[in-house]
């Protein structure tokens, strides 16, 4: 019986190596047919987005991240964002609030959650944002993303231009890649997963739309 589990353990250690390999080789494949593709343009009519950012205990880096999102080159008047304070206990609620009295006339928006509707996990709080979302189209980024002013117009576009797709992913890389030998190899194993990992699939398993775009 041992030697049974022990059979079938390494033939499915082998067949997750094996399924990854064939995702990566398909992802550079398809990464070397759209490297010089344009992104889609945005539709005439713009949708309006909300971006959810679900953060607990984020005081080190939301700000950061928040003001990377109204650095967008989306229409101002066509995205909003939503902060889900989720029961933080360190100074969140105080620097998302300087931030929303630092931009009066963006759509920002913060919603402070307890220990008894919130800390409960991602899920949670995201399902808590979205009794907030005005939006026709959901962003979520997570509390320490610092993506690209052009990054949700090329999502947007993507999304857009196939009505078979349901959602878009984009690449992300490590911010801190060259801080030691440690955040460089974070990065190289990052940037294979994130790029021709995802887009692997998408080309074989149509999981998913990859535009060329850094996070």
């Amino acid at each position: 019986m041992l030697d049974l589990a022990l059979f079938i353990s390494i033939i499915a250690i082998w067949l997750i190596l094996v399924v990854n390999v064939i995702l990566v080789i398909a992802g550079y494949i398809g990464y070397l047919q759209q490297v010089d593709r344009l992104p889609r343009p945005l539709p005439k009519k713009v949708p309006f987005v909300s971006i959810m950012v679900p953060a607990h205990n984020e005081g080190v880096v939301i700000v950061k991240t928040v003001e990377a999102l109204l650095r967008f080159d989306y229409p101002h008047d066509h995205y909003e964002i939503i902060v889900i304070n989720d029961n933080s206990d360190d100074n969140s609620a105080e620097l998302l609030a300087q931030l929303q009295a630092k931009h009066p006339n963006r759509h920002l928006k913060v919603v402070n959650t307890d220990k008894t509707n919130g800390g409960k996990g991602k899920s949670n709080a995201l399902n808590i944002g979205l009794t907030h979302a005005k939006g026709d189209i959901i962003s979520i980024y997570d509390a320490d993303n610092t993506p690209e002013k052009p990054a949700l117009r090329v999502l947007v576009g993507e999304l857009m231009a196939d009505p078979q797709l349901g959602a878009v992913i984009g690449k992300f890389r490590t911010r801190n890649k060259n801080a030691t030998l440690l955040t460089r190899f974070i990065n190289i194993e990052t940037l294979p997963f994130s790029g021709w990992h995802k887009l692997g699939g998408k080309n074989y398993f149509i999981c998913v739309q990859f535009p060329e775009q850094i996070m």
